[in-house]
């Protein structure tokens, strides 16, 4: 618990329970000189964020990691990623004169950068794109019965009548493959707009030019991902109907009948499945 207290009692007060709890682990394992350890913390923490505030606070974590580990330019943009978000952030830890220079440097192009933007026209953020609907696919038309009429002047044989049973479900596997397919792929496509989102915010997109731009551009990657989720899901929810109707739908057996008179009645011969 006295690791949290390393962090400022704002950041404490608005970050997720989900998200302080890694903290406390890369506030530890910082403090422990163990970096990669404490970046794959905030990799996985990444994935539970609810706000800008969580973006935030990991971010200012891992530009100080960065930094000890002498990658200035990775350190820079994820301290620029966490001043977009917030231009009045402040580091969690005490850091070196070195690297508060290079913070308080940072702070000062972010804010020239969102006061510039304010005096421009921002371009209209782009919409994510409208997956298209399943693919329909009608099964084919089901065997009829063929009936062969009987020869002119044959009285004792009358017509025989082959017919085959229901097809089952295999010949309808084919719409949910299609469909499962259709939708993972769109699934990836909207998952990957949104690690794209999210690189744009860590690596400091110049188009990212005001505080507003990186709250929208955060949101399009939360629901970009949500949408992705949501369709890889449904996508193999219908692989596996489909592979089920293949499995278990096999055709039944075929049904022949023979139909005969002798002049005074009528009789039906023949197996039923």
């Amino acid at each position: 618990m006295a690791v949290l207290f390393l962090l400022p009692w704002g950041a404490r007060a608005q970050v997720s329970p989900e998200v302080r709890t890694y903290l406390t682990s890369v506030s530890s394992l910082y403090e422990s000189l163990e970096y990669e350890r404490a970046l794959e913390q905030i990799s996985s923490a990444r994935r539970l964020t609810r706000g800008a505030e969580d973006d935030v606070a990991l971010s200012l974590y891992e530009g100080l990691i960065l930094a000890d580990m002498g990658q200035n330019d990775a350190a820079s943009a994820a301290f620029k990623a966490a001043l977009f978000l917030n231009p009045e952030a402040k580091l969690p830890v005490r850091v070196s004169p070195k690297v508060a220079r290079q913070f308080k440097g940072l702070r000062k192009q972010v804010k020239q950068a969102l006061a510039a933007g304010r005096t421009e026209n921002q371009p209209e953020p782009r919409r994510p794109e409208t997956p298209p609907p399943p693919l329909e696919v009608k099964p084919p038309p089901e065997t009829l019965a063929q009936v062969t009429p009987p020869p002119a002047g044959q009285a004792q044989h009358a017509p025989t009548v082959n017919t085959s049973g229901p097809r089952g479900l295999r010949s309808h596997a084919l719409i949910p493959a299609v469909a499962g397919s259709v939708l993972l792929a769109v699934g990836g496509v909207s998952y990957g707009l949104a690690r794209n989102e999210q690189a744009r915010l860590r690596n400091g997109d110049p188009g990212i030019t005001s505080q507003e731009e990186a709250r929208r551009s955060m949101s399009r990657g939360q629901t970009f991902q949500n949408v992705g989720a949501g369709l890889i899901g449904a996508g193999v929810v219908g692989l596996g109907l489909a592979a089920g109707f293949y499995v278990f739908g096999a055709p039944e057996a075929p049904m022949a009948l023979s139909v005969g008179t002798d002049g005074t009645s009528a009789f039906v011969s023949g197996r039923w499945p």
